[in-house]
């Protein structure tokens, strides 16, 4: 790896981390991999593994620094794990480059949709840092999600790259008329790639607001974590929130939300809390849905819950978080070895959740994203698929500071919206809340650390889009398809292949 190698994948890694949020420069993902596939080919694969590897490192210490706020250890886990993914797509694309020439490169877009959903199963799951979750502003380009989801807009960025790339190169080489044509076409696909997305989307997007079915108040207490887990933090939270509730519904609101572990206590399990939610939600006559630990005493299970109060009625409906945070909530294959479990940050034993619960509310059905499920479109889809007509996301981004991180996590609840059509009501402690309707616009969005009451009527889902129906079609596709080139490219030249380490 030499100098050029150096400089090109440490461009390619800091442009790519510039185009996620808190940043709006989202357009500049449209680049950020043109220096990446500017190293390609390379004469040997392990120059490819180190390229790809300090591109993926640069890209993560630049986008997910904030894990190390909580866990440094975590963070820098982090960098180095989620490169892996880096080196296997510099590794394949090296090699279809080496076997098909600069045919290999249409293989690109297809390799980088692979890895991606392939990153959202296991026990290390963390489809945080997709490529299409960069797009989130640009609401009239991405609604085509609602047919591929978030990993077809991923799919799309590679490919304007890939055209970006091959205008660049042949800007620079003397073809002939063959060359003249072929850079005139490319310049073609290029502005078709926006062209249909645009048209599509403002095909779709209505040009008045939606109407709204159900009143929703957020409340955003924002109760510093050193507080909330004091002694004193179950009083002052249920203080807060109940100070903040009141003033709420003054808005006369049919569903109130307060965010995740609003309460710190075992609400369900322990009589006073309970009973202390039970009469303040009779006396204002307004459901309230909390974030709430749980423990089951049968079982010695600890789980991350969301609790329905409606009033009048003693019977709670409940949720337990399916989708646990890896390394804080649950220590990935602390079954298989259990000495991992005292790695774990905050001491995290909670066991997942099995039931996709959905919500039953007088004036529609909802189903509640803990905290960093909403990163996964396959869940939000089971819950669409359930019956859900809204989605709640309760959070607590607390643990964050005041990093980039609460904007990335906020922004990706784009894209389970614009994926099933379907409106959202985020509640966070500490930040960002925000509503967004079933085309991904957002509004109420708040500042971080700060109190904050939202106020907001949303419309309940009526349609059942591609994606809902077929969930990530797109994505299975992608990986079958390179699944086969990979077959093809190693059975046809494995000597070859060989030589080349």
């Amino acid at each position: 790896m030499d100098k050029r190698d150096l400089i090109l994948s440490t461009t390619s890694g800091a442009l790519l981390s510039l185009a996620f949020p808190p940043l709006r420069l989202g357009f500049i993902a449209y680049g950020a991999l043109v220096p990446f596939f500017s190293l390609f080919p390379h004469s040997k694969h392990k120059d490819a593994l180190l390229c790809g590897f300090v591109t993926g490192l640069c890209f993560n210490a630049g986008t997910v620094y904030w894990i190390c706020w909580p866990t440094l250890a975590g963070g820098l886990f982090s960098f180095f794990f989620l490169s892996l993914f880096f080196m296997l797509f510099a590794l394949m694309l090296n090699l279809a480059i080496r076997s098909w020439g600069t045919k290999g490169f249409l293989f690109a877009p297809f390799l980088w949709t692979a890895i991606e959903y392939l990153r959202s199963f296991g026990q290390l799951a963390f489809p945080w840092t997709l490529l299409g979750n960069t797009q989130t502003e640009y609401t009239r380009l991405i609604q085509f999600a609602s047919i591929s989801g978030v990993y077809g807009i991923s799919f799309w960025v590679v490919t304007i790259n890939l055209c970006l790339y091959s205008l660049l190169r042949h800007a620079t080489l003397k073809r002939g008329r063959v060359g003249e044509r072929l850079f005139h076409v490319l310049v073609v696909i290029l502005i078709l790639l926006f062209i249909i997305p645009y048209i599509y989307g403002n095909r779709v997007i209505p040009k008045e607001r939606l109407e709204g079915e159900v009143k929703v108040a957020v409340i955003q207490p924002s109760i510093p974590i050193d507080v909330k887990w004091a002694p004193e933090g179950v009083t002052v939270s249920f203080s807060t929130l109940e100070q903040m509730t009141i003033r709420a519904c003054s808005y006369r609101p049919d569903l109130v939300i307060w965010p995740e572990t609003a309460t710190p206590c075992y609400l369900m399990r322990q009589g006073e809390y309970r009973m202390r939610l039970h009469n303040f939600c009779d006396s204002l006559n307004v459901p309230i849905l909390t974030g709430s630990p749980d423990y089951d005493f049968q079982t010695g299970r600890f789980y991350n819950s969301a609790f329905l109060f409606m009033p009048g009625k003693r019977e709670v409906q409940g949720y337990d978080k399916i989708h646990l945070v890896p390394g804080s909530e649950r220590m990935p294959f602390s079954d298989t070895f259990p000495f991992l479990k005292k790695f774990a940050f905050r001491a995290g034993d909670f066991s997942a959740g099995k039931r996709f619960t959905v919500f039953q509310h007088p004036k529609g059905r909802f189903s509640t994203l803990i905290c960093f499920e909403s990163i996964f479109p396959e869940l939000a889809r089971q819950f669409a698929l359930q019956g859900a007509q809204f989605l709640v996301n309760i959070t607590n981004d607390a643990w964050f500071g005041r990093t980039s991180g609460p904007y990335q996590h906020a922004e990706i609840a784009v894209f389970r919206a614009i994926e099933n059509r379907i409106a959202i009501a985020r509640c966070a402690n500490t930040g960002v809340s925000m509503f967004i309707d079933p085309y991904g616009r957002v509004s109420g969005a708040t500042p971080i650390f700060t109190s904050r009451i939202l106020v907001d009527t949303l419309p309940l889902r009526r349609e059942e889009t591609f994606f809902t129906r077929h969930g990530n079609l797109f994505s299975k596709v992608c990986v079958a398809l390179s699944g086969i080139a990979l077959v093809w490219v190693v059975v046809s030249g494995t000597r070859k292949i060989r030589e080349l380490w």
